[in-house]
């Protein structure tokens, strides 16, 4: 079975990039650069040779709200996975052929940044738009990408993450904390918490 890894905001802080640092190191937002902003851009592309050096995240409270949030050890931005050192010594192995790992510094230590390189083409007799061109349900086929861990989709310009049964697995059996996870692979924002499984 194939699952949706979605952050858990509810619980758990979001990361920011640092803006300075981006403008540094790739520059102001142009055609010459758009395809470069890891903060702007989800297009499924290795940033080797462009970062040489590890991103700046911080996990800011900006609303009352976020000051019962904790650090989570995994968090989606666009189609892409922020890793705790925690989450990335258990995840590593699992997905390290399916993306490309950044070092990652933040307020309370490191991690890592992880890029899924797989795209996968929908199954189109279980994909379908409503009227309002919402994606409505949402699937693959399964034998296509057996072998790929975590991967995207251009359907949906590669915003969501998918994930093989094991990462679902290796997520709740080493308690890492962060998101939420659901076999409705269409649903982004899911309403029914009580539909997906929360790994806190």
């Amino acid at each position: 079975m194939l699952y949706t890894l979605i952050s858990d905001y509810d619980n758990y802080l979001d990361f920011h990039f640092d803006d300075e640092q981006i403008l540094r190191i790739i520059g102001e937002l142009s055609d010459d650069t758009v395809d470069k902003r890891i903060d702007l851009n989800s297009i499924p592309r290795s940033y080797k040779g462009i970062i040489d050096e590890p991103l700046k995240f911080s996990f800011p409270i900006v609303e009352k709200c976020d000051e019962k949030k904790e650090l989570p050890d995994l968090a989606v931005d666009k189609g892409r996975l922020f890793l705790s050192v925690k989450a990335y010594e258990s995840l590593k192995p699992l997905i390290e052929n399916d993306g490309e790992f950044l070092p990652v510094k933040y307020e309370n230590g490191s991690g890592y940044f992880y890029i899924p390189l797989r795209v996968a083409e929908v199954d189109p007799a279980t994909t379908h738009r409503d009227q309002w061109e919402e994606i409505v349900s949402l699937g693959f086929d399964e034998e296509h990408v057996k072998d790929w861990s975590l991967f995207r989709t251009e359907y949906n310009a590669c915003m969501s993450l998918y994930c093989q049964e094991k990462i679902k697995k290796a997520i709740e059996e080493d308690q890492l904390t962060g998101l939420y996870i659901t076999n409705d692979l269409a649903n982004i924002f899911p309403e029914d918490r009580s539909t997906v499984a929360r790994i806190n």
